[in-house]
C-alpha cells in the first residue's frame, strides 16, 4: 500500500496505514516526532464483559477512546460492576488518598501467585507492610554504586558481543542481558546454568496461563478451572527451578558485607524476625519477574524507538561520547546522561511496563462524583493515563523533548511504576539499569531495525512486542 500524504499546519504528515493502526512522522524545523504504530481501539459502546475478553488478548487494545475523556467509566460484566479509572484525579483517590478504600483485585493473586507466590506484588494488609519494611533497605539511594558496577560489567560482557555481520533479534538481547543483571545484582552470580530455561519459563507463562482470563476476574476464588489447575502444575515446576537457583549461589561469610540484593534481603528480613522456607522463594521469584521482565521490555521499546529516530540516537551518542561508563565509574555517570535519561522515560509513558493495575472498593463509595459499589472491580490503564490528549501535547508521539531541562509532568498523569503505598520498590534499580544499558548501546552501536513491518505493544502482564524484531548494528566512532 502506498502512503499517503496530507498537509497539516504547522506540520507536514505523512501516514501509512497499517490495518488497524498508523505511522507517522511529523517535522517541524528540526523536530521530528514519530508515532508507533497501536492497536485499533474498541467501540464506545463495548461491555464490561467485552473489555475482559480483550484484556486476555491484548490490554493495549482492550478500553474505548471515550476513557480519554471520560475520567472514571462504569461498565458491568455478567452483572459484576466493572470501572475503567483512567483519569488523574480517580488514579490518584484509588491508589493514594483513599487507597484504604480500595485492595488489590484478587484476580492478581489468583493470575500472579503461580510466579510469585505470596511475594510482595499480591500480599495484602499487615502481610504486605512487613515485607516492604523488610525490602526497602535492599533498594535505598545507598546500593547505586554497587548495583551500577554489576550493571555496567554485565552490560559491556553482553553488548560487546552483539554481532554485526548479521541482524540480532534485541527482544531476545534485552531479555538475556536483563536476567544476566538480575543474576549478578540479586545473587552475585551468572545466569549461565539457569537462564535459558527460566526465560523459556517466563515466556510461557506470560503468553499462556499468566494471561488474565474472564474468569479470573469474574469467578470467586473457591471455583477453581482448568487455567487454575495448569496454573499449579507451572507452580511446582516453577519452584523447583528458584530453589536450584538459590542453593547454587555462592556462600558469604558472616562478616563479610553484603554482595548483592539477596545479602540485603536477609539481612532485613532477619531483623524482622527471619525468612526461611516458601518466603525466600517467593520473594527471589519476585525479584527476578519484576526486576528482568519488565527492564528487558522498557530496554527493547527504548531501542526501538530510537532505531526509528535516528536523531534521538546521535543526540546520546554525542552525550555519552566522552564519558566513562565502565564499572567503576558507571555510578557517577547517571547524574550526566540527561539525554538518555529523557528518552527512557519517554519509552516508558509510551510503553509502560506495568500498562495497568487493578483494585477492588472494600467499601461503597464514590470515585470523582461516580458512585462505587463494595466490590466494584476498578481497572487503571495507565497507558491511557500517559497518551490522554488533554494531558499531552502530541501525546501518541515520541517525544524525549517533553522530559528535558528540568521538565516535570504533574505528578499522576506520568506513572510508570504506580503511584501510593504500593508504588514499585525498584523503580530507582530499573531506571539506572535502563540508562546505563542504552546509554552504553548507543556508545558502542548505530542500530536500526532490518525490515519496516509494524511493531506493536501486547499488554498482558507487562508490554510486550508483537513479534520478534531484528536490528542490524554497526560500530560507532568511538566504542571499545
Amino acid at each position: 500500500m502506498r502512503p499517503s500524504r496530507e498537509s497539516h499546519a504547522p506540520f507536514n504528515c505523512v501516514s501509512v496505514q497499517l490495518v488497524d493502526e498508523s505511522v507517522c512522522r511529523y517535522s517541524a524545523g528540526m523536530a521530528v516526532l514519530f508515532s508507533p504504530p497501536m492497536p485499533a481501539l474498541p467501540s464506545d459502546d463495548i461491555t464490561g464483559l467485552g473489555v475482559l475478553f480483550r484484556l486476555k488478548r491484548n490490554g493495549f487494545g482492550a478500553f474505548p477512546e471515550r476513557c480519554f475523556h471520560e475520567p472514571v467509566l462504569s461498565l458491568r460484566a455478567l452483572g459484576k460492576p466493572l470501572v475503567i479509572a483512567a483519569g488523574p484525579e480517580a488514579i490518584k483517590a484509588v491508589l493514594a488518598t483513599e487507597a484504604a478504600s480500595f485492595q488489590r483485585l484478587r484476580m492478581g493473586r489468583r493470575v500472579l501467585s503461580p510466579i510469585v507466590g505470596e511475594g510482595i506484588l499480591v500480599s495484602e494488609g499487615d502481610v504486605w507492610r512487613r515485607q516492604r519494611r523488610a525490602m526497602a533497605p535492599a533498594f535505598t539511594p545507598r546500593t547505586v554504586p554497587t548495583l551500577a558496577r554489576h550493571i555496567a560489567a554485565c552490560a559491556d560482557t553482553t553488548l560487546l558481543r552483539i554481532s554485526i555481520e548479521k541482524p540480532v533479534d534485541v527482544f531476545a538481547l534485552t531479555q538475556t542481558l536483563a536476567l544476566d543483571i538480575a543474576a549478578m545484582t540479586m545473587f552475585s552470580m551468572t545466569s549461565e546454568t539457569f537462564g535459558v530455561t527460566l526465560r523459556r519459563m517466563v515466556t510461557s507463562f506470560m503468553s499462556g496461563i499468566g494471561q488474565p482470563r474472564p474468569a479470573d476476574f469474574l469467578l470467586p476464588p473457591s471455583v477453581p478451572t482448568l487455567t487454575d489447575w495448569r496454573r499449579k502444575h507451572f507452580r511446582r515446576r516453577w519452584v523447583t527451578l528458584i530453589e536450584a537457583i538459590i542453593a547454587e549461589r555462592p556462600q558469604r561469610g558472616t562478616q563479610e558485607e553484603a554482595r548483592d540484593l539477596f545479602d540485603l534481603l536477609m539481612q532485613a528480613f532477619g531483623g524482622e524476625g527471619g525468612l526461611a522456607g516458601q518466603a525466600v522463594v517467593d520473594e527471589v521469584a519476585t525479584m527476578i519477574v519484576a526486576g528482568h521482565e519488565t527492564t528487558a521490555t522498557a530496554l527493547f521499546w527504548a531501542v526501538w524507538l530510537l532505531a526509528n529516530t535516528p536523531e534521538w540516537q546521535d543526540a546520546i551518542a554525542e552525550e555519552v561520547r566522552h564519558i566513562d561508563l565502565s564499572p567503576d565509574h558507571a555510578a557517577g555517570a547517571l547524574s550526566h546522561l540527561p539525554v538518555t535519561t529523557s528518552v527512557v522515560r519517554e519509552a516508558l509513558r509510551l510503553f509502560p511496563p506495568a500498562f495497568m493495575t487493578g483494585r477492588e472498593a472494600v467499601s461503597d463509595g464514590d470515585l470523582c462524583g461516580q458512585a462505587i459499589p463494595r466490590g466494584a472491580m476498578i481497572l487503571l490503564p495507565f497507558w491511557m493515563l500517559h497518551r490522554n490528549p488533554a494531558l499531552w501535547k502530541n501525546p501518541a508521539a515520541f517525544d524525549p523533548g517533553r522530559f528535558l531541562n528540568g521538565k516535570e509532568p504533574d505528578r499522576f498523569t506520568f506513572l510508570p511504576f504506580g503511584a501510593g503505598p504500593h508504588v514499585c520498590i525498584g523503580a530507582q534499580l530499573a531506571m539506572t539499569e535502563a540508562v546505563l544499558v542504552l546509554a552504553r548501546l548507543v556508545q558502542l552501536y548505530r542500530f536500526k531495525a532490518a525490515d519496516e513491518k509494524p511493531v506493536l505493544p501486547v499488554g498482558v502482564l507487562s508490554t510486550r512486542p508483537s513479534r520478534s524484531v531484528l536490528f542490524r548494528f554497526s560500530p560507532r566512532w568511538n566504542c571499545g
